[in-house]
């Protein structure tokens, strides 16, 4: 009996050593901030099934926005595993666990802790894609060229998540309505730019559109209405997303008559066929 506690406990603790190297093989892999994402999910998808009871019968594969990463053999089978990859409070796929034949009788396809370790693997890539997104993100904010469409592997790099455009469209409105018109001289307020087309990432800017009649102390005290919104959205995208804004997260345009007759600077965006300025507020 003691010998079998013995065997009993050095099994656990075998499956634990395992456990444990696939970990940091998942960590070491997620190390390489320039490596692509394809080469990532393949040395993941390689160090899982080692750290699994039966290996040489475990297949995985990795889902994200719609597309799949599998092992050479990998097949759906009813002995599955599953755990959410979560980006930005946006479950963005999943990765899965399959045993390709039967190896057990009357026993839970996987051990509690295996459920663990693919919910710590997949903890670790969510957090991995959301900084490299981050990254990607200030890079193109940051870049003065032309951003080409996103295709192949850098098109995880986008954000898919419907959570930053739909805050700041809010908070857009709430600003809208609560603009005291008359006395900042505002004939109607617009929405443009990656809120408008529901492409805002983590690092975007409110892009908003005044059409101003008024005198330099009309202008001046709209302007400073506008910063203070965009200094506590700014602290408030912060809180939100770990991302940090130099100044107002608002970028602030002011059009007159003359812009919209001539369509000239943003007034261009009214009415345009692609990417229309959304009109928010208007005094007529």
């Amino acid at each position: 009996m003691e010998s079998n506690l013995r065997d009993i406990q050095l099994t656990k603790l075998t499956e634990r050593a395992k456990e444990l190297k696939c970990i940091y093989k998942v960590i070491e892999a997620l190390k390489d901030e320039t490596a692509e994402l394809t080469t990532i999910f393949k040395l993941i998808l390689e160090a899982i099934p080692p750290g699994y009871q039966y290996p040489t019968v475990c297949e995985a594969r990795i889902i994200l926005e719609g597309k799949q990463y599998a092992s050479l053999d990998f097949i759906e089978t009813p002995w599955i595993q599953r755990a959410e990859i979560v980006i930005d409070n946006h479950v963005s796929g999943e990765i899965q666990v399959c045993y390709v034949q039967k190896v057990f009788d009357n026993a839970p396809s996987f051990l509690p802790d295996e459920q663990k370790l693919l919910n710590a693997i997949a903890d670790h890539l969510s957090r991995f894609i959301f900084y490299r997104r981050l990254k990607k993100t200030l890079e193109s904010s940051l870049s003065s060229e032309t951003v080409a469409e996103p295709n192949g592997d850098s098109s995880l790099l986008y954000y898919e998540s419907d959570e930053h455009w739909k805050w700041r469209f809010h908070v857009s409105e709430k600003i809208a309505n609560m603009m005291d018109m008359d006395r900042l001289g505002a004939e109607a307020i617009y929405i443009i730019g990656s809120t408008n087309t529901g492409k805002a990432g983590p690092g975007s800017d409110i892009d908003l559109m005044v059409h101003f009649r008024g005198d330099p102390v009309k202008e001046k005290e709209l302007k400073a209405w506008i910063e203070g919104w965009g200094l506590g959205l700014s602290e408030l995208n912060f809180l939100k997303t770990g991302y940090v804004t130099t100044g107002s997260l608002i970028d602030f345009h002011i059009i007159t008559d003359e812009d919209i007759r001539n369509k000239t600077s943003y007034a261009a965006t009214i009415g345009s066929k692609e990417n229309s300025a959304k009109l928010l507020r208007s005094k007529k």
